[in-house]
């Protein structure tokens, strides 16, 4: 396969979530604008202006709505596309008994990391270098509640799975092996948040994600953790600032409580991987000794 094939193969979930955010967008800004308008022609260059700086407004306005709405559109899509990824591998994944208790690992980790990171960040200040970050975080926190806990804490993460730790990971993994999948798309999953507070986070947090889908051989693991991580955040938000004290005893607790959940995945023995023979011949054998 050729590099610009390979190339397009790991760029392309991107190129195409990135268009749907844009016509959610001009979808939106062309109905606003439309309704505004009504019948008249705005024949007054200061009028189409200040009508252009409304539907601005709107949009800064409405930043987590049309998120959700971009992955409403953006899950179904990436889901497909990473079946057709998924019916390529040559085994089968088969999770042992109990199943459900490497997920409480998966959420404990997640949550008591995103708790210790997150107090960090704040007690040092740290995202007063990334003004575009704080200016954005404004206007998504300004939305209603409920519209936070669906779209940043539902929504977006299982569309950003489906995307890197699912189609990107996947591909990559195809065309290279696991460990570059892994660092090149927590990599991209960085360069995605766009600034370099949020894109050393993100890429951490990546690598943890991949880490918890390929201990517990389920793509719910990473989706769980990043459900989980939003929320938390979510959570920590609505918080009043804390006292030095405070901001160093929850770092301390947090870090070992993530930890914690991170040894208990690491020492886990979650799933077996059944390879598929794919050979028609040796079905002919079995047949023939039975």
């Amino acid at each position: 396969m050729g590099i610009l094939k390979r190339t397009w193969g790991i760029v392309s979930p991107l190129i195409i979530f990135f268009l749907i955010q844009y016509m959610v967008s001009f979808a939106a800004t062309f109905i606003f604008m439309s309704s505004a308008a009504g019948t008249n022609i705005l024949t007054d260059n200061a009028q189409a202006i200040a009508l252009t700086e409304a539907a601005y407004e709107m949009l800064n306005n409405n930043v987590v709505l049309m998120a959700g709405i971009a992955a409403l559109i953006s899950i179904p899509i990436f889901n497909r596309m990473l079946g057709k990824e998924w019916l390529k591998r040559s085994y089968l994944i088969e999770s042992r008994e109990p199943k459900f208790y490497k997920y409480i690992f998966v959420a404990v980790m997640s949550a008591g990391l995103t708790v210790a990171v997150n107090l960090a960040i704040n007690a040092f200040e740290l995202f007063r270098y990334a003004t575009d970050y704080a200016q954005i975080a404004r206007e998504m926190y300004a939305e209603p509640l409920y519209m936070q806990i669906l779209v940043i804490g539902i929504l977006v993460p299982i569309a950003e799975e489906l995307m890197f730790r699912g189609v990107i990971y996947e591909r990559i993994c195809a065309y290279g092996n696991e460990t570059t999948g892994a660092i090149l798309t927590s990599f991209l999953f960085g360069m995605y948040h766009g600034n370099m507070i949020q894109g050393m986070y993100a890429f951490v947090f990546s690598m943890l994600m991949i880490f918890a889908y390929k201990k517990t051989g389920s793509f719910f693991a990473p989706v769980c953790f990043h459900i989980v991580s939003n929320l938390t955040g979510l959570v920590l938000n609505q918080l009043n600032p804390l006292s030095s004290m405070e901001y160093s005893i929850g770092i301390v607790l947090s870090a070992f409580i993530g930890l914690y959940g991170l040894y208990e995945l690491k020492k886990g023995d979650f799933f077996k991987v059944i390879p598929l023979d794919l050979n028609p011949e040796t079905y002919e054998t079995e047949e023939k000794e039975e």
